[in-house]
């Protein structure tokens, strides 16, 4: 029969076993401290995990609304900022040409002001075709495509409609008739976005107000009074300098008579920059209650982690001490 009793073979197992556990121990205390976390929290909670997993579901769609929110405030500040510029191209050109109606006003002066409203002409087109995320801000709910042709285009898509027209007036009768009023020119052949599209989900029952599009009436009268000012020196027209005049300061007062529905407009986006920084700002503080709530549920005390790391390490220590120990047990030393 050996010498060896059962204990004294079944010792480097054991050792092992503890050495295992206790290593496994060190690890999730050191996870834990640098988390904050319990890493096991159904032991914690005692296996009730409701209340965290409402707090988690909260906390995920949270963070989806926010998302959402953020991206619709970038589009809403560049929408904003797009109308501004269309207003002061309004108010600009509305100056320049009342100042060219006059008499007396010269056919080169008032044919360079033209041009310039055929300038601002295109840079309404392009202001209205920005993108943003890759989306047309003001195509609806065709953000794949620019709500409008360039300038040229347009003039020449209205050209035929003004073919003939020896008057101011009914130059101007026939622009809004294509552009302001329902089924002309602008609804068949100019405006190739889509409706309003719908506002992101924002919150539960909450979604961001919808961008206006080019088809905003606030936005089409603006383009009417551009088209006039810019036709007025267009020398294709068989008017006479009188009547280019008078022409002038229609597109001047149409340009003017449009800057208080802009305004509107303006104010609606305005409205709606300033729901999102709400909307943003709550979702910012429920997060942070709620990643307080989640700390008290499952959170590790770092004061509590680090004492029981150290006492951990130590248990650790003494075992390596007491294994280096017994592997190096030989008969003289026992005896």
């Amino acid at each position: 029969m050996t010498w060896l009793s059962i204990g004294t073979l079944a010792l480097p197992a054991t050792l092992k076993r503890h050495g295992l556990a206790m290593r496994a121990e060190v690890a999730r205390l050191g996870i834990e401290l640098t988390t904050g976390e319990r890493v096991a929290p159904q032991k914690q909670l005692r296996g009730d995990l409701g209340a965290l997993s409402a707090i988690e579901a909260r906390t995920t769609r949270i963070a989806a609304y926010t998302e959402a929110a953020k991206q619709a405030s970038a589009a809403t500040e560049a929408a904003q900022k797009a109308l501004e510029r269309a207003s002061t191209m309004g108010s600009d050109t509305a100056s320049r040409m009342l100042a060219v109606s006059i008499e007396g006003t010269t056919p080169a002066t008032l044919r360079t002001a033209s041009t310039a409203a055929r300038g601002a002409l295109e840079d309404l087109t392009s202001t209205l075709s920005q993108r943003i995320a890759g989306r047309a801000m003001f195509s609806g709910t065709a953000s794949d495509m620019a709500p409008l042709p360039d300038a040229e285009t347009l003039l020449a898509t209205l050209a035929p409609a003004l073919a003939g027209l020896t008057s101011a007036q009914d130059i101007a009768n026939a622009i809004n008739a294509e552009i302001i009023t329902p089924g002309g020119l602008f609804d068949t052949a100019l405006y190739q976005g889509g409706p309003a599209a719908s506002g992101a989900a924002i919150d539960r029952e909450s979604t961001v107000a919808p961008l206006p599009t080019a088809a905003d009436p606030s936005l089409r009268q603006l383009l009417a009074g551009l088209v006039m000012s810019a036709v007025a020196g267009d020398d294709t027209l068989t008017l006479t300098e009188g009547q280019r005049r008078a022409l002038a300061r229609t597109g001047a007062e149409a340009l003017l008579g449009a800057a208080p529905a802009l305004a509107e407009t303006q104010g609606a986006v305005g409205t709606s920059q300033e729901r999102l920084d709400q909307t943003l700002t709550r979702l910012s503080g429920e997060r942070d209650a709620l990643l307080i709530a989640r700390s008290d549920l499952v959170g590790a005390d770092p004061y509590e982690a680090v004492t029981r790391l150290e006492e951990a390490q130590a248990r650790l220590e003494t075992l390596y001490a007491v294994t280096a120990r017994t592997s190096r047990l030989n008969l003289t030393e026992y005896l």
